[in-house]
């Protein structure tokens, strides 16, 4: 007696490609967008620098100013008390605007409120800062 053949015949073999085509087919293909991606990071980085500063005046009790420069591209970071003197540029973008160019944080509240318009990859912005608590959001417009 001859061992049976135990190896795929041809249209199982074709049966099992049309299930892998149809599988590969019904994932959908998400292209990676480069430029929202940079968008995305340069709005979180940015929360992330206000947060921070933010953080350091409530945990040393003392005051951070923040100046918006409207036409700019850099904020102005300073404390007299904390010896900082700095600035932070927003990558691919520019301060377009507000109604306030100047916040200080001192404890965990603002001494007024702001909405900051800004773009970055001709996208617009707005930084609003909250005058409770401080609270910090970015709208899309």
């Amino acid at each position: 007696m001859h061992p049976r053949n135990q190896a795929f015949s041809y249209i199982e073999m074709l049966l099992v490609m049309l299930i892998m085509l149809i599988m590969i087919h019904m994932m959908s293909y998400h292209l990676f967008d480069a430029k929202k991606a940079d968008i995305d990071e340069v709005n979180q980085e940015l929360l992330a620098v206000i947060n921070y500063y933010q953080t350091l005046a409530v945990s040393t009790g003392q005051s951070i100013t923040l100046t918006f420069l409207p036409g700019q591209k850099d904020i102005l970071i300073k404390s007299t008390q904390l010896g900082i003197n700095t600035r932070y540029r927003i990558r691919n973008g520019y301060i377009y605007s507000g109604n306030s160019s100047t916040v200080t944080f001192k404890g965990e509240l603002a001494n007024k409120g702001a909405t900051i318009t800004y773009f970055v990859n001709n996208q617009r912005f707005q930084l609003i800062i909250q005058l409770v608590r401080g609270r910090v959001r970015i709208e899309s417009q």
